[in-house]
């Protein structure tokens, strides 16, 4: 589960195992896979897939690219696309979001818009009553570490309606810390733990779930 392979020095490849635990869904165990291609000094495209214990499937593309750099930080535009299956209720989930950033060594604050369109298995070229189109929504990260990113380790905390491989609504966060170990040769260990809204397809309960993640970072 913990094991990263890089084929060429633009590529980095993260993995991680996932467990999540709320009381409306039970315990949940996930894996995901991400890669990340640097076409340009300014440009690099990524995608990801996890799968889960409840037979829930995500895909995640996204690309970005800096629109400008200074002493003081890097501006930067981003547009990710996820598509989310669940076979177990016959429904898929199109998402799409397009955020602007900024970043510095220790700081990182996005803002941007998504929308959400929910659909049957299998798409039904007329619609129907059970197809959903979602107004559209705001997604918005903060977060920070202690050091910067080439320190050899480090913790930090983020706030945000978005993670990975889910979109919340505006209103329904998550709560997480972070941190990592480099042990050389590009190799990094990372963990996360957090808080996040409860709720099946984005409808929320008054309880908050919780998860934690270990995996591990190839950046030859």
């Amino acid at each position: 589960m913990l094991l990263a392979v890089s084929v060429k020095a633009q590529w980095t490849l993260q993995t991680y195992g996932e467990y999540d635990y709320t009381r409306t869904s039970g315990s949940t165990a996930s894996w995901a896979l991400l890669g990340d291609y640097q076409l340009a000094d300014n440009f690099n495209i990524g995608l990801g897939y996890q799968v889960t214990t409840f037979n829930r499937h995500a895909i995640n593309l996204q690309w970005q690219t800096k629109l400008l750099q200074a002493n003081c930080g890097t501006l930067y535009l981003e547009n990710r696309y996820l598509y989310r299956l669940f076979p177990n209720y016959d429904l898929q989930e199109f998402n799409g979001v397009l955020d602007l950033g900024w970043r510095n060594r220790h700081f990182n604050f996005q803002l941007g818009l998504t929308n959400r369109y929910i659909a049957p298995i299998p798409l039904r070229k007329n619609g129907g009553m059970d197809v959903t189109f979602e107004p559209m929504n705001v997604t918005f990260c903060v977060e920070g570490n202690l050091f910067d990113q080439e320190h050899p380790w480090n913790v930090g905390a983020r706030i945000s309606n978005y993670r990975d491989f889910v979109i919340e609504r505006f209103t329904l966060f998550f709560y997480s810390v972070n941190g990592y170990y480099d042990f050389g040769n590009g190799l990094r260990l990372t963990s996360e733990f957090g808080l996040h809204p409860c709720g099946v397809l984005n409808l929320s309960s008054q309880y908050n779930g919780w998860f934690g993640n270990v995996g591990l970072v190839w950046k030859p």
